[in-house]
């Protein structure tokens, strides 16, 4: 008797397994009351802001800074920054905060060397592929999530190319604060599931956990157990609207020990219950 191969004997063309989370990406400002009051970059996050037309300044770590049509400002998690222009002549600007995990990192970009402002060089060129994302956030359809993630890759793609930055000297190796809370996030992401408590998190990463829960909220703005809750609750979101499971497997899937706690959290972070939700969202193809 003779055995065919499995697949996996075949060579290996590709494999990526990337995530993508984003904040905000769009045109902004454009009239005279535009400000941005002093704010701080969630550690995980980095941001792109270009200005398209007109002028505007920035004060960020506490140094001012003028940014003309055809600059590229890039604020890194922690960076503190706030902006304004001059209400005669408002600015408008293309902004971008996102987080790109890839090969276990939470976020490979803060790991490359990028420069604090950059004169592009081919600003059009840009502007077009920012606006091919703009198109696509502007979308419908059951494919629109996947679409838009295709459409942020390739316009990362191009910055990336067009910017050039190098790998960080200090890349995984430096143990900051930021460093230790990332890593924070990742050992977490990786065990929604599981139950998840404050002594084992901030174990994992060598830290007090009095000390753990006062920077995780210093550097991503919420309190340990409720930014877990609220991936968490991410997770349940896409379960719901994607699978048949029921709203107790769904519950235990996302590490809520009780659908009934996570019906009542679900309510209070979007308004409605979980099974009303997914009479609204559930794809045909669940």
């Amino acid at each position: 008797m003779s055995y065919l191969p499995y697949h996996h004997d075949w060579p290996l063309a590709m494999e990526a397994r990337i995530g993508l989370r984003v904040h905000w990406f769009g045109r902004y400002a454009g009239f005279p009351e535009w400000s941005v009051e002093k704010s701080r970059l969630m550690g995980d996050m980095l941001c792109f802001f270009y200005v398209e037309s007109e002028s505007c300044w920035v004060v960020i770590n506490g140094v001012r800074m003028v940014l003309q049509a055809g600059d590229l400002l890039v604020v890194r998690g922690g960076d503190e920054f706030a902006y304004g222009h001059d209400p005669k002549r408002p600015h408008v600007s293309l902004a971008v905060s996102l987080a790109v995990e890839y090969g276990g990192v939470v976020n490979e970009l803060l790991h490359r060397d990028f420069k604090r402002r950059y004169s592009l060089k081919e600003p059009q060129a840009f502007v077009m592929e920012f606006e091919k994302v703009l198109t696509v956030l502007g979308s419908e359809g059951p494919y629109r999530d996947l679409a838009i993630t295709g459409a942020i890759l390739q316009w990362l793609t191009f910055v990336l190319q067009s910017l050039r930055p190098p790998m960080a000297r200090t890349n995984l190796e430096a143990r900051t604060v930021v460093d230790r809370i990332l890593a924070a996030e990742a050992w977490a992401m990786n065990r929604l599931k599981e139950d998840i408590t404050i002594i084992a998190w901030s174990r994992a990463v060598s830290l007090n956990p009095d000390y753990f829960a006062r920077i995780f909220k210093r550097e991503t703005g919420k309190r340990p157990m409720a930014w877990l809750n609220e991936r968490r609750l991410q997770m349940a979101v896409q379960l719901l609207g994607n699978t048949r499971k029921t709203i107790a497997e769904v519950a235990e899937a996302c590490g809520f020990n009780c659908p009934f706690y996570l019906s009542r959290i679900f309510k209070k972070q979007f308004g409605v219950a979980p099974q009303s939700y997914r009479q609204n969202h559930l794809q045909p193809c669940a």
